[in-house]
């Protein structure tokens, strides 16, 4: 198992309610590739929602670019999420990421995806995450919306 570059404050599972949202937005001919494992829970919400997914315990800083067609999908962890997103556009795969909506309107995330074209899905739940001990936790202290990136929405 590789050291984690991020902190342990990071590492918590998404429901798989948060997964069930987004399922329909994501083309049928990509594979789900979701690379921080944290207990490897998120393959099997994937599996319930019927999707092929990728999810292995490996270093996500050490994926190269590559042909496969697929979609990285996640709650990364947020202390690194400029560093993930500078990789994710280096990947240059499509991509959604669950984050809090106000890191949308932090100063240096926004000189990342300036370039880019970003849409943005608006959570409409809100409820908690798993901790390590599998127990749900209260809502957390902040609103969630979908970061996505080359899905090409009609609407922005």
């Amino acid at each position: 198992m590789f050291k984690k570059p991020y902190n342990r404050n990071d590492d918590w599972e998404t429901p798989i309610e948060y997964w069930e949202i987004i399922e329909p937005y994501i083309p049928k001919d990509l594979t789900i590739n979701d690379p921080f494992f944290m207990n490897g829970n998120s393959y099997n919400w994937w599996k319930i929602l019927n999707r092929t997914i990728i999810h292995e315990n490996k270093d996500f800083f050490s994926i190269k670019k590559s042909n496969k067609k697929e979609i990285y999908i996640s709650s990364p962890p947020y202390s690194i999420f400029n560093k993930v997103l500078k990789h994710l556009f280096y990947l240059d795969k499509p991509f959604i990421m669950l984050i809090p909506i106000n890191k949308l309107g932090q100063l240096k995330l926004q000189k990342i995806i300036k370039p880019y074209h970003i849409q943005i899905i608006i959570s409409p739940i809100y409820t908690g995450f798993i901790n390590g001990n599998g127990k749900k936790t209260k809502c957390p202290p902040f609103y969630l919306c979908y970061m996505c990136y080359k899905l090409n929405f009609d609407k922005d």
